[in-house]
């Protein structure tokens, strides 16, 4: 396993981590937990903390502080797996507005829906869609070192 790829590994580990604890502070069962912008401002600036602060200790205790080096396979897969990161968050974005001008078009329609009004829906699938986007693109990162890993 290349240095590169255990990278991924223990960031992808991290990520799952702050995402499991992000979405305890939001969710109560199925239900998005209402509350104030300033709530939900802590929770954005505590999230984002937490995120670099993992992201740092991954750093030393990996690499010692010392940046991976990268050679042309390892840019070429991380330009792929950006290429997907990027791609998942243009479809999925492109769903929650989707699903916001359809709740105004189909309005009083009895399908389950997502109130995108709300602001705690809001900030939650926004948050959730910037987390899938960033797992897509760890998951894309171990996919391609592994498929071209030679036998």
């Amino acid at each position: 396993m290349s240095r590169a790829e255990l990278y991924a590994w223990t960031s992808f580990a991290a990520l799952a981590a702050v995402f499991w604890w992000f979405q305890m502070r939001m969710l109560d069962g199925w239900t998005i937990v209402d509350q104030p912008a300033r709530e939900l401002f802590e929770i954005y600036i505590l999230t984002i903390a937490l995120s670099a602060a993992l992201e740092i200790i991954i750093s030393l205790v990996l690499f010692g502080g010392a940046a991976v080096e990268k050679d042309e396979r390892d840019r070429a897969i991380e330009a792929r797996a950006n290429l997907n990161e990027r791609i998942f968050i243009i479809f999925a974005v492109n769903i929650l507005i989707w699903q916001a001008l359809w709740e105004g078009v189909l309005e009083g329609h009895a399908l389950p829906k997502i109130d995108l009004a709300n602001l705690p829906t809001l900030f939650f699938f926004l948050f959730a869609v910037l987390f899938a986007g960033e797992a897509v693109k760890r998951l894309s990162t171990i996919w391609l070192y592994r498929v071209q890993t030679p036998a």
